[in-house]
C-alpha cells in the first residue's frame, strides 16, 4: 500500500507538560506545499522532502511569526479578533481546554488559514451508520450531542463547512424504525447537512418509503453507481453543486457493489451497482467541466484495516481510481480509519454517531488546485469538550421516545443472565433467535444471520423495545425444504462466511478453520444426534432477506421459498412470553474441532509441564 510522504516537523512543544503538535506544524508543511520553500531531494534524486522542517527555524528565518503573548488587557474575542477567527477556533488551534486557561503570559499561535489569507479552507464533516441512533444509551452519545459537537465544529468556519452523511442513517432502533427515519433526518435538517448517499439498509423499506422520509429534508439523496435497465436510477441525482467559501464544490454519491448481497433481493434485485472507483472518475470530470474547484466521493463504501496496520477494500480501491477526486468518505464497514490514498484524504468514522470525520482541504486560488489537507476522527462519545447538548434535536428525542412509550414499555419476559451476540461463534441469543424462529415455522431446522441481532438483551426485564433493539428488521420468516446435501454445502459456506457464520437451531454442526474452503465441515448431525442423509429432505426455516441468496449465501438461491409472512421479531417476542423466564446457552451447536483440538493440546503441554 502507499503511504503519503510528507515533510515531517519538530514537535517539541507542550503545555503543562503534555506533548502535542506545534500549533503551526501546518503552516510550516503549507510553506513546502505552496513553494514558499523547497527542501531537498534524496542523493539519487528519487525521494523529495529529505529534510526535516524546524518550526525555531523557520521563525528565525522569519517564514513563521513568533507566538503572541497574552496580555493583561487581552480577552479571548479580543485575541480573537486579531487572528481574524473564532475564540473556539483560537482554543483548538492552540489546545486551550477551557476559557479559563486564558490569561495573561501564556503564548498563543494564529490558525493555519490567518497566515495563508490566499488559501481557501474547506473542512468536511461526515457521519455514516449512523442507524437511527437518536437515543444516547450506552456507548452511543445520541443526536442531542453529537449535533453539538458537529454545530462546535462548523462554527469554527461557517462559510467553509461541508456536513455530508454516508448512508445507513435511518434503520436500526425501535424510535427511528417505527418513525421511518423521519427524527434523523429533523436531527440532519438541524445540523445543516449538505448531501447524503444510499446505505445498503436505506433499502429496508423499499426504495419508495426512503424516498418518501427524504421529502422532509433540506439537502439531497445523492448516488450515481446505482443503474436500472441499463440507466441510471431516476429517482436520486448523482451529484449535488454546493457552494462554500467561494468554491463550487461538487460531491458525487456512491453506494457500496456490496448492496446487492447486503440488501434486501426484494428491492435491489432488479439493481446494478457500478463500480466506485471508474464512476467516480466520471462524474468529478464532469463536475470539474461544470466549474468545480473540489470533488468530494461522498461513498457507503467500505475500508478495512489489516493486522499490520494498512488500509484496504473498496474505498481505497476507489480513491486509487478516482484521480479526479480530492476527498474519499466511506462508510458500511463500521471502522475507524483515517489517513491518505494517492496523496487523497479519506475517512470513515465508526458507527451510531459515537465519531465523526473531519477533512481539511487548503485550496491554492493561484494554482487551482487542493495543496494540502488533513484527517481527523472526532470523537463525541468520549469526547471532552465542555458542550451543551442541542435543546431543539433533545426535546424532539423526548417527545419521540415519549409518545412510543406506551408501545415500547411494555414487558414480555425476563433474563436472569445478559444475552449476548457474537460473530463467528455460536451465541446463547444467536440460539435463541434461531430456536424462536424454527418453533414458530414448524420446521425441523433453522438458519439465520447473527448480523441479523443488532444489539444484546441486558439481565433484567425484556420490554418490546428490548425485543425492537436486538430484531429491528422487519424481516418475515420463510419455508422451503433442502436436502442434506444442499444444507451441507450451505454451511461450508456459512465456515468461510465474511459476515459471520450462520445460527443454527435443530443441528449440531462440526467444522475445521484450518482446512481449505470447501472442505472444512467435520459433520452434520440432528439435535438427536443421528446424521443428516445428502439425499433426504429436511424442512427448514430462514428469514427473507437470506432466502434470495443475502450475504452472499447463493445455496439458499436453489430452493424454492414460501414467505409465512410472520415477522421474525413476533416469533422472538412470543417466545419469550411463552417461557417467562429466558436462559438460552451456548450448547455445543457450532464446534470448531481445530480449536477444540488445540485448546486441549494446550491442557495437555501445561499438566506435562
Amino acid at each position: 500500500m502507499n503511504k503519503v510522504v510528507n515533510p515531517t516537523v519538530d514537535n517539541n512543544w507542550s503545555i503543562t507538560g503534555a506533548k502535542f503538535e506545534h500549533p503551526l506544524r501546518e503552516a510550516a508543511i503549507l510553506l513546502v506545499k505552496t513553494g514558499k520553500i523547497t527542501l531537498p531531494k534524496s542523493a539519487d534524486g528519487r525521494t523529495d522532502n529529505v529534510k526535516a522542517l524546524n518550526v525555531a527555524d523557520l521563525q528565525k528565518q522569519g517564514l513563521l511569526p513568533e507566538g503572541y503573548i497574552i496580555q493583561n488587557e487581552d480577552t479571548l474575542a479580543s485575541v480573537a479578533t486579531k487572528f481574524k477567527t473564532t475564540p473556539d477556533r483560537l482554543m483548538m488551534v492552540n489546545k486551550i481546554a477551557k476559557a479559563a486557561d486564558f490569561k495573561a503570559g501564556v503564548t498563543i499561535y494564529p490558525p493555519t488559514e490567518y497566515l495563508f489569507p490566499d488559501l481557501k479552507k474547506i473542512d468536511i464533516l461526515t457521519l455514516n451508520d449512523f442507524h437511527g441512533n437518536m437515543e444516547g444509551a450506552g456507548s452511543n452519545p445520541g443526536a442531542a450531542k453529537l449535533a453539538s459537537y458537529m454545530e462546535y465544529y462548523k462554527n469554527m468556519n461557517a462559510t467553509g463547512t461541508v456536513i455530508l452523511n454516508a448512508g445507513d442513517a435511518f434503520q436500526g432502533t425501535p424510535m427511528s424504525n417505527l418513525l421511518f427515519g423521519k427524527p434523523v433526518v429533523d436531527m440532519m435538517n438541524v445540523i445543516g447537512f449538505d448531501a447524503m448517499t444510499m446505505g445498503n439498509h436505506e433499502f429496508d423499506w423499499g426504495t419508495e418509503k426512503a424516498l418518501e422520509t427524504m421529502k422532509a429534508a433540506k439537502f439531497p439523496l445523492i448516488v450515481a453507481n446505482i443503474y436500472e435497465k441499463g440507466k441510471p436510477v431516476a429517482w436520486a441525482k448523482p451529484t449535488t453543486m454546493l457552494e462554500k467559501n467561494g468554491l463550487k464544490i461538487g460531491v458525487v454519491g456512491l453506494a457500496t457493489i456490496e448492496t446487492s448481497e447486503a440488501a434486501h433481493k426484494k428491492y435491489v434485485g432488479n439493481l446494478e451497482f457500478k463500480d466506485s472507483g471508474a464512476t467516480a472518475q466520471k462524474y468529478s470530470e464532469e463536475l470539474k467541466k461544470q466549474g468545480a474547484n473540489i470533488v468530494i466521493a461522498l461513498g457507503h463504501i467500505p475500508a478495512l484495516s489489516s493486522k499490520d496496520g494498512y488500509t484496504y477494500g473498496e474505498l481505497l480501491d476507489t480513491a486509487y481510481v478516482a484521480k479526479g477526486v480530492d476527498a474519499f468518505i466511506g462508510g458500511h464497514s463500521h471502522m475507524n480509519l483515517q489517513g491518505f490514498a494517492g496523496n487523497k484524504p479519506y475517512v470513515e468514522a465508526y458507527y451510531n454517531g459515537r465519531n465523526f470525520g473531519h477533512i481539511t482541504l487548503y485550496y491554492d486560488m493561484m494554482k487551482n488546485a487542493v495543496v494540502h489537507s488533513t484527517t481527523e476522527i472526532v470523537e463525541v462519545n468520549k469526547g471532552t469538550l465542555a458542550l451543551t447538548a442541542n435543546a431543539t434535536i433533545a426535546a424532539s428525542v423526548e417527545k419521540s421516545m415519549l409518545d412510543l412509550s406506551p408501545v415500547f414499555d411494555v414487558i414480555v419476559g425476563k433474563t436472569n443472565n445478559e444475552l449476548l451476540r457474537g460473530k463467528n461463534v455460536e451465541s446463547g441469543l444467536g440460539n435463541f433467535v434461531a430456536d424462536s424462529m424454527r418453533i414458530k415455522a414448524g420446521t425441523q431446522f433453522c438458519f439465520t444471520n447473527e448480523g441479523g441481532n443488532r444489539a444484546d438483551i441486558p439481565a433484567g426485564n425484556i420490554t418490546v423495545k428490548t425485543v425492537f433493539n436486538v430484531s429491528p428488521f422487519d424481516n418475515t420468516i420463510q419455508t422451503s425444504k433442502m436436502t442434506g446435501a444442499q444444507i451441507k454445502a450451505l454451511l461450508e459456506q456459512s465456515a468461510k462466511s465474511k459476515t459471520g457464520y450462520l445460527q443454527v437451531s435443530g443441528l449440531k454442526v462440526s467444522f475445521d478453520s484450518t482446512k481449505p474452503e470447501g472442505k472444512r465441515v467435520v459433520s452434520v448431525v440432528m439435535a438427536d444426534g443421528k446424521a443428516i442423509e445428502d439425499k433426504v429432505s429436511y424442512t427448514v426455516a430462514t428469514n427473507d432477506f437470506l432466502a434470495p441468496g443475502g450475504d452472499g449465501f447463493t445455496v439458499f438461491k436453489e430452493v424454492k421459498w414460501v414467505d409465512t409472512y410472520m415477522i421474525m421479531r413476533d416469533a422472538i417476542m412470543e417466545e419469550i412470553k411463552k417461557q417467562g423466564t429466558i436462559d438460552p446457552k451456548v450448547d455445543g451447536r457450532m464446534i470448531d474441532v481445530s480449536k477444540k483440538v488445540g485448546m486441549l493440546l494446550d491442557f495437555l503441554a501445561r499438566i506435562a509441564a
